[in-house]
């Protein structure tokens, strides 16, 4: 049976990284975040990782995200291919809820993937597309709306993002933040804004950039 674990160190001894480099790295080009001892945890399957840390070891170790996840059994091949006839189109892969597309390893099969038009330049494995269920968001994104998602670490204040709360839940929402203090604010009035000051501040971490809705009807 594949195992992410086994994956991850194959990949990291190829590039003749020891498990203190590989850290090293991560936290250079990712502002932090990773230890020697998270990354053994990986490799020993007794922690999954986010999908944004699984996209950003592909970077670091210079192989597809299919080929990590064991999709592939070519390192240099994934299913974001471009389109015929336009390089600006990529196959995003879309996950049923803000939850399971950035839950862990074990809830991170995509249900289906979309073509989609990217900026010229623009990395497809930095992308994810899902969808939403409620309206707490309504009516900027509807429930049964699809957005797409740029995984990055951090956004400006008042954009609309992907947080996760404490490890664990996942929402689309609109975040502000100022000296000591954020909140993430919903669009739909009905649901007050929920607010964290100084150290729970830590709780919330900002999985990606929602930049792009689009609503079935």
């Amino acid at each position: 049976m594949y195992n992410f674990g086994d994956k991850l160190k194959e990949c990291r001894k190829a590039k003749n990284y020891t498990l203190e480099e590989l850290a090293a790295r991560y936290n250079r080009r990712f502002d932090g975040g990773m230890s020697k001892g998270t990354l053994s945890k990986y490799e020993n399957n007794k922690q999954e990782p986010l999908v944004s840390v699984v996209m950003n070891l592909t970077e670091l170790l210079d192989v597809s995200s299919d080929y990590l996840l064991g999709r592939t059994d070519n390192p240099n091949l994934d299913f974001n291919t471009p389109q015929e006839n336009n390089d600006n189109v990529f196959q995003i892969p879309v996950y049923n809820s803000v939850s399971a597309g950035f839950g862990r390893l074990a809830d991170t099969t995509p249900e289906d993937f979309v073509p989609t038009f990217l900026p010229y330049g623009a990395n497809p494995e930095k992308y994810i597309r899902v969808n939403v269920s409620g309206d707490s968001m309504s009516p900027l994104i509807d429930d049964g709306s699809q957005i797409l998602v740029r995984l990055q670490s951090s956004v400006d204040n008042g954009a609309i993002a992907v947080v996760l709360v404490d490890g664990e839940e996942a929402f689309v929402k609109k975040l502000n933040y100022g000296s000591g203090w954020l909140e993430l604010e919903s669009i739909n009035p009905y649901y007050p804004a929920r607010r964290f000051e100084k150290s729970e501040t830590a709780r919330v971490s900002v999985l990606g950039l929602v930049k792009e809705v689009t609503k079935y009807l």
